[in-house]
Order: structure tokens, then C-alpha cells, then sequence
């Protein structure tokens, strides 16, 4: 058989977590996984058997050129994802985002790896725009970590032409799903709260919508993207949204968790941040014409099973 390797950056974090058991059912992947662990909890043990797990910092290591070396294909997923964060330290963000992807590109380009799946994000890159975006529609990023991620693209782009270097840029909805305990997003924190019988923040009148996705069906997509490369013969630089093209408001998912719950949440209504967009959701359609891809996780059906996976995992309860 000819094994492919494949070298997963973030390798610790949420979303590797969750693709590292998916393509450990493929027997012809050999998986390399990069993480500097900057997360406050990593996710190491529960894929310890199933991944050649390295310690490194990709801006900074020296060893990342003999690590990526004979890769077959490389998965990004190492980033700051916050919007709060992003805005409070901006150099940060880019430092730990853009310019950490310029230096993996170069990595990839010295050592002769031609295939990348690199981690986007669909609202942060698009700001305000009105939904549902596309990929033809422009970006406005109105956060230093959306404007990271767009300059990530750019250079995406750039490698592409002036050296070949494949690459398929995937714009993922707000994720979710089990392994997220480092995670401090909306869904996490309001049921942590909930667990707690402590009140929710809601930051502006509870109206403003995201579109959420789970990770089983983000994990299909960027597996989907691997074969794609792989087994593709022309230059490939494609963009997709992957999403649920549903929106859905802090009001609904503050009754979803009350519901799963069987607790009322105590409301503490807060003025908008900067940085955070009002309304978002992305149509899938050229992801589907292309990847075959369609969600198929539930929101409503899900966060009853993320909000037991946090209650065992986090409280032991």
C-alpha cells in the first residue's frame, strides 16, 4: 500500500482532536501532528495511539522543515481563534496566525510539499455582510482575527501561483462539539453556566445570529479536501464555505440549553463588542458540487449531546 503522510498543525486542539480519530480509520494515513500546546488544555491523551504527536512552535521552530519533509499533504488548524482576543492583542493574533502560515508555506515550499487544507472562517473574514454568504461574496473582516485569516488566504493564493504549492481554503461556520474544553465560545460558556446555575452574558438584545456546525460534519469536509488533493492532476486553489446556511440567534440557543437542561437561565443583557458581526450564515451549495459535502448534525439534536459530554468531562457529574 502507499501510505500517505499527512502533518496535522493545532494537533491537540478541538477540531484535530475529533479529525485524528475520523482518519485513523483510513489504514493508508501515517499522521504527524504539530502542536505548541499554547491551549490552556490540550488533548494529547485521548489521541496519544492514533497520531506521532510533536511539540513545536511553527514560527519559531527550526525542526519544522524536518518534520513536514516527505508530507504528502498538510492540514493547518493551528490558530487564534478568538475575536475578543484578537482585538485586545492584534500583533498576537497576527504573529500567531498569519504569520505562522507564511512560515509553513515556506517550509512547504523548501521541502517540496504541495498540498495544503488550511482553516479559514467564514464570519470573522465576511464582517456585516448580509447573509447567506458565498464564495463570491467580498470579505470585510471588522476584526484583527478576520483580518488575519484573509491575509492567510492572500498568501495562499500568492504560493499557489509563484510556486505551485495546492491548496483548498475551507471557511468553516462556528464550530462545535465534544474535545472543546479549552473553548470559551457562546455554547460552551452557556452551559457551563447552566451546569452552575450561574447567570448568561448576552452581549446586545439576543437577536444576532450565527451559523453553527458541528465538528463531525467539518471533520467530513476537510476529509473530503485530503482526497480531493491527493487524487487531483491540475494546480488546485479552491475556497469553500462549509456551514449549515441556517441562521441561529443567542435567544434560540439560550432556550435549546434551557430546554436540554430543564433549567431557566438567568439573563444579564450587555451593550455589543467591537469586532463581532451581527448576523451570519453561508450557503454550502459549491462545497456540495464539489466535496460532496452536507451537514448532517442537528443543532437542536446536538447540544443536548454536547452539554452531557461537558457535564461528565468537565464536572464529572
Amino acid at each position: 500500500m502507499n501510505r500517505k503522510k499527512i502533518v496535522i498543525t493545532g494537533a491537540e486542539g478541538f477540531i484535530a482532536t475529533n479529525l485524528i480519530f475520523k482518519l485513523s480509520n483510513f489504514k493508508e494515513f501515517d499522521l504527524v501532528g504539530l502542536d505548541s500546546s499554547i491551549a490552556k488544555s490540550s488533548n494529547r491523551d485521548f489521541t496519544q495511539d492514533k497520531i506521532n504527536h510533536n511539540k513545536l512552535d511553527i514560527s519559531t521552530s527550526l525542526d519544522l522543515l524536518d518534520l513536514i519533509e516527505g508530507a504528502d499533504i498538510v492540514v493547518h488548524l493551528a490558530a487564534r481563534g478568538n475575536v475578543i482576543e484578537s482585538i485586545l492583542n492584534p500583533i498576537e493574533n497576527f504573529n500567531s496566525n498569519s504569520y505562522s502560515t507564511l512560515v509553513l508555506l515556506e517550509a512547504m515550499r523548501k521541502g517540496n510539499v504541495k498540498n495544503l487544507v488550511f482553516s479559514s472562517t467564514g464570519g470573522a473574514l465576511m464582517g456585516n455582510t448580509s447573509p447567506p454568504v458565498n464564495e463570491n461574496s467580498l470579505p470585510a473582516p471588522i476584526s484583527p482575527y478576520g483580518a488575519s485569516k484573509l491575509c492567510c488566504e492572500g498568501y495562499l493564493s500568492s504560493y499557489s501561483n509563484a510556486y505551485k504549492i495546492n491548496s483548498i481554503t475551507l471557511r468553516f461556520g462556528n464550530v462545535y462539539g465534544k474535545f472543546s474544553s479549552h473553548k470559551q465560545g457562546v455554547i460552551n460558556k452557556w452551559i457551563r453556566s447552566s451546569i452552575n446555575d450561574k447567570p448568561i452574558e448576552i452581549f446586545g438584545d439576543g437577536k444576532s445570529t450565527r451559523d453553527y456546525i458541528h465538528v463531525d460534519d467539518i471533520c467530513d469536509g476537510i476529509i473530503a479536501s485530503i482526497h480531493r488533493l491527493l487524487n487531483r492532476k491540475e494546480p488546485t486553489f479552491e475556497k469553500f464555505h462549509l456551514g449549515n446556511n441556517q441562521e441561529i440567534s443567542l435567544n434560540e440557543l439560550s432556550k435549546i440549553i434551557e430546554d436540554c437542561s430543564n433549567k431557566k437561565l438567568l439573563r444579564n443583557f450587555k451593550g455589543l463588542r467591537k469586532g463581532e458581526v451581527i448576523r451570519n450564515c453561508a450557503e454550502y451549495n459549491l462545497a456540495e458540487k464539489i466535496l460532496n459535502f452536507k451537514p448532517k448534525k442537528k443543532f437542536e439534536e446536538e447540544i443536548p449531546n454536547l452539554y452531557e459530554w461537558i457535564r461528565i468531562n468537565e464536572f464529572n457529574t
